[in-house]
């Protein structure tokens, strides 16, 4: 093996390393605090203290308080399980993302080792595997698995469906237990379609009777789980997660969000995703029916030919899904959580494939393309020393907890509050009245008449109201806000948190 060719994947491996290092740092440092990092962990963290009581968790948002259990229960089941070790239900939550986050990655290294041909090299092999599982951490998204939110197990779920409906390519018995595993990602996150809808388009363009059993499988289980759901919930299951959880859309917030990710995904992860699988499949195809032939002998052909074909339909389908659903109100960058870690699957493919196909000690154009296409991924992948180097300033010199001051003067004071952060009410012991972004979707979507809501702020019926924004049009309406100035004033600042006190 040359010289410049261990250089060179050496180098990356460092680069690689440095981001998973970041990503370790980053954990620690959110597992050793209990103040809210992202202000969705205040209301899942409400769900998994309240999943085990069905009437409480699911109910109708008219009825006081005023707060929606907008996902399935299975992330919130799961974090209650490793509450018992953790002692904290916050804790456990970031705990219970990040082992799905770092589960996904040895799926996705072990998957892309086993797939790749025969003929690579045991260095090659490895070094693409290893990418594979750690180009996520060059890109945006991956902060978000240290964060209570049900993103990074519904993935994991999903991921592992992917790996073994890979694998069941010569055993087919394992294609239900992929979509066992689709079922339970739906039910973690109930948007995680987009590998069940790749894996069973595949099925059906390679055997359609198989196709067809995986529907019914996985179809009778989902109704199963949702009938019981169902019926403990009085019929408010559905209600939850779908009928409250349809924030207002705008069209101009699709192009918009697609643009601002795009500038901070690596572009070669994305080329890759798009030009790879094509440049495979595509060459001198001149028909429709040409190209579903040579798709449809690939899937059985070879584990790396139907890995490619797998993953790359289920990154599109997954840009389908995003697109769909960005525009809404609330959307984030998680959204594209999927899209990045199937281009980071992808990318560790091409790149197994590519050190199977050339030689460095051989001068030529497809040694230089190597060399090239490698270089292109260190450069891409430098970033990471920066982002080990911030988080690892963050984790030996964390900021301040104001959230701990805020804690502790409402711990004082008698009464309900109201407050955006639904972490620290719960930490002080007191109860949510309501999530103010879902009201506030609703309130816009005429889905929720909020004129009750109004009486008790505009009577003071809340001993304090803690925010950071009341000018924040998507957690407080004008209304909302012209109540809380006319009734209340403002008391303190702690840090970012502003209390307001009844006048």
């Amino acid at each position: 093996m040359s010289k410049l060719k261990l250089f060179l994947l050496g180098t990356l491996m460092l680069f690689l390393m440095a981001g998973l290092g970041a990503f370790a740092l980053k954990a620690a440092a959110s597992l050793s605090t209990q103040e809210e990092l992202d202000y969705g962990e205040g209301i899942v963290l409400w769900q998994a203290a309240n999943v085990m009581d069905w009437k409480t968790a699911y109910h109708p948002v008219e009825d006081y308080p005023h707060v929606v259990f907008h996902y399935p229960p299975l992330f919130h089941l799961t974090s209650r399980l490793f509450a018992g070790t953790t002692g904290h239900l916050l804790t456990a939550g970031r705990l219970t993302s990040i082992l799905s986050l770092i589960g996904s990655c040895i799926v996705i290294t072990l998957l892309t080792a086993m797939c790749l041909p025969s003929s690579t090299s045991t260095t090659g092999r490895w070094v693409a595997a290893l990418g594979a599982g750690t180009f996520i951490f060059t890109t945006p998204v991956w902060g978000w698995a240290c964060f209570m939110r049900v993103d990074a197990l519904a993935i994991f779920l999903s991921i592992a469906g992917i790996a073994l409906f890979v694998l069941a390519r010569k055993r087919p018995v394992l294609t239900f237990l992929s979509f066992a595993f689709f079922v339970a990602a739906v039910y973690t996150k109930q948007t995680m379609i987009a590998a069940p809808a790749a894996c069973v388009l595949l099925a059906f363009l390679q055997r359609p009777r198989l196709a067809a059993y995986l529907l019914v499988f996985a179809v009778s289980a989902g109704l199963m789980v949702l009938f019981i759901l169902q019926n403990v919930t009085d019929g408010l299951f559905l209600r939850n997660i779908i009928g409250y959880n349809q924030n207002p859309f705008l069209l101009r917030h699709v192009f918009g969000r697609w643009i601002e990710h795009g500038s901070k995904l690596p572009a070669l992860l994305a080329v890759v995703a798009v030009i790879f699988p094509g440049a495979l499949f595509c060459r001198r195809v001149r028909s429709l029916s040409r190209f579903l032939q040579r798709v449809r002998l690939a899937l059985g052909r070879s584990a790396f030919e139907r890995c490619v074909i797998v993953v790359a339909t289920y990154f599109w389908f997954a840009v389908a899904v995003v697109t769909v659903t960005i525009g809404k109100q609330g959307a984030d960058y998680y959204y594209f959580f999927e899209v990045d870690i199937a281009a980071s699957i992808l990318s560790g493919l091409f790149l197994g494939w590519l050190l199977r196909r050339v030689s460095f000690r051989r001068r030529g154009l497809h040694a230089s393309l190597a060399i090239l296409v490698i270089s292109l991924f260190l450069m891409h992948s430098v970033g990471n020393l920066l982002n080990l180097y911030q988080a690892y300033n963050a984790f030996s010199r964390p900021a301040y907890n104001h959230s701990a001051d805020v804690v502790r003067f409402l711990q004082a004071l008698p009464g309900p509050v109201y407050s955006e952060d639904m972490t620290i009410l719960q930490q002080a012991g007191k109860e949510i009245p309501a999530e103010p972004a879902i009201i506030t979707a609703l309130a816009m979507n005429n889905q929720w008449d909020e004129s009750s809501f109004l009486r008790r702020i505009s009577n003071g019926e809340f001993r304090a109201i803690v925010v950071h924004s009341l000018e924040n049009r998507e957690r407080f309406t004008e209304s909302i806000a012209k109540a809380v100035y006319g009734r209340y004033s403002l008391y303190k600042e702690f840090g970012s948190f502003k209390v307001f006190l009844p006048k």
